[in-house]
């Protein structure tokens, strides 16, 4: 299922099917990545990370851990997220873009505190997903708003 998003990372030259498995996986391992920043990758970011996907995807509960541990396993052997966010960046509108920066804010803060690896690594996924300086600051924004709601 995995497999035509698994050769990106093993030949630099292969061709990306427009599968949507390989655009969920992308998007799980961005969010592992994320979670796993602040070296410790814990049940409070899992929880939320299935939650997310189940949500952005509308997927049930046992797609999405098949999802999460397809995407855990490649964030920890991969060595760059250029195949990760290429991915997004060549499927995704600026909208779901955004909505991934999202996401990631919320694993960001999950445990009540932003990491400075945290940050510098969201700032990092919005250039390679070409999305504005500004859009980065307003997901921001909006997830601190929802957050400072509860």
């Amino acid at each position: 299922m995995f497999d035509s998003f698994k050769n990106i990372f093993k030949n630099t030259d292969v061709e990306i099917k427009d599968s949507d498995d390989d655009y969920k996986v992308a998007c799980a391992a961005i969010l592992c990545e994320a979670a796993s920043m602040d070296g410790d990758f814990d049940e409070n970011e899992k929880t939320l990370i299935l939650a997310l996907i189940q949500k952005q995807f509308n997927i049930d509960a046992d797609q999405a851990n098949n999802i999460l541990i397809e995407g855990k396993n490649l964030s920890e052997n991969a060595t760059q997220l250029y195949g990760f966010t290429r991915v997004i960046k060549e499927s995704w509108e600026l909208e779901k873009r955004i909505r991934l920066l999202e996401m990631l804010w919320e694993v960001a803060y999950v445990d009540g505190n932003l990491d400075a690896a945290e940050d510098m690594l969201i700032r990092r996924i919005a250039g390679l997903i070409h999305v504005e300086d500004r859009d980065r600051m307003e997901a921001k924004q909006k997830i601190l708003k929802n957050l400072n709601n509860f």
